[in-house]
């Protein structure tokens, strides 16, 4: 398991594959202290198996699970209140095994996310630096040589080799921008608060709310395939998702809910999902497995997520494209006039 960077919670990949160990041995008739006991026999790295450690002293003591996790501050508030009711309503181990589901897909979440933010700003700074070495040190050379030669260069060349000459200024301008949005990548991959200023950018996009309507639906059946009843689910998924996006969607489906309005039409009318997704919702509460439905829409909608994700990313990689494309064709241009000047010369 690796830690996130604030040393205290645990990664999505991490919760994820622990959540998938403990819910297998469980699922197979073994005790959680047991269970735990297993998995620090196994492990070998020092911060795992203090965690460990410390989880299994606490069940040796008595302790219910949940509580056990929550002594070793590495688990975040939801999963300790998950495995809380898991224990409480005797399926332990298909909590933890929606827990595993849910985490890996928070998982991939964040890796599209960050994805977004890191691939643009390395395509920007190819393009630049690209772009700086074509005017500083490529141009240069030709004017060198069609000053020997007597050819004047054209005044898109002049003023380019103009920018050339005080490349070391434009370096240094360049250098500090290219450290700042440096810098500021960092603290949105890396911090809280970054991320989450990040996010309430993101989330004006359609990519963000494809992928705000992606947690929805993996929360929800996360809740119902847990054994909780559909109001709680709901209640639950509106706290979870407070901070997102979806939240005043999420408060007026909870609001049509409880006026007696059915939890398909109130997904659909609050604009949680769209009109086929509500359909699909609909005829799975119909047939009474409205839990298997959430499932499958939490699979439709984190595809169509990164879809849009990957979408959101080509057209931004063609706009840098097309600029690389334009400033090389402008330098060649700038120096094939005046060279196709002399080939006449010399051929008249």
């Amino acid at each position: 398991m690796k830690d996130n960077p604030n040393n205290t919670v645990l990664s999505y990949d991490a919760l994820s594959v622990f959540c998938c160990q403990l819910s297998l041995m469980l699922h197979a008739g073994i005790g959680s202290e047991e269970s735990v006991s297993l998995l620090l026999s196994d492990t070998r790295q020092p911060r795992e198996q203090e965690l460990l450690r410390t989880v299994h002293a606490k069940l040796l003591d008595g302790a219910p699970l949940a509580d056990a996790l929550e002594a070793a501050n590495a688990f975040p508030p939801y999963l300790l209140r998950m495995v809380s009711i898991g224990e409480a309503s005797g399926r332990l181990d298909q909590v933890l095994t929606a827990l595993a589901t849910y985490y890996r897909r928070e998982a991939d979440t964040q890796r599209a996310l960050r994805r977004a933010v890191a691939y643009p700003a390395a395509m920007a700074l190819l393009v630049a630096v690209i772009f700086l070495a074509l005017v500083s040190r490529v141009l240069p050379v030709f004017q060198q040589v069609f000053a020997q030669l007597g050819v004047a260069l054209s005044p898109v060349a002049r003023a380019l080799l103009s920018f050339g000459s005080a490349s070391q200024a434009v370096t240094a301008v360049l250098a500090v921008i290219l450290i700042a949005c440096a810098l500021l990548l960092f603290y949105l991959v890396r911090s809280r608060k970054g991320a989450a200023a990040y996010s309430r950018f993101f989330a004006r996009s359609a990519a963000g709310r494809a992928v705000d309507r992606s947690r929805f639906a993996s929360v929800m059946a996360l809740m119902l395939s847990s054994g909780l009843p559909l109001d709680e689910a709901m209640g639950r998924t509106v706290e979870l998702l407070e901070q997102s996006a979806l939240a005043p969607a999420l408060r007026e489906c909870r609001r049509r809910m409880e006026e007696g309005e059915s939890f398909p039409r109130a997904v659909e009318s609050a604009g949680l999902l769209t009109g086929l997704q509500a359909g699909l919702l609909s005829a799975g509460s119909r047939a009474g497995v409205t839990d298997q439905a959430m499932e499958e829409l939490a699979r439709r909608c984190a595809q169509e997520s990164e879809e849009r994700l990957d979408g959101m990313l080509s057209r931004f990689e063609y706009l840098l494209v097309v600029v690389l494309c334009l400033s090389i064709a402008l330098v060649l241009l700038s120096v094939m006039l005046p060279l196709l000047g002399v080939l006449s010369a010399i051929g008249g």
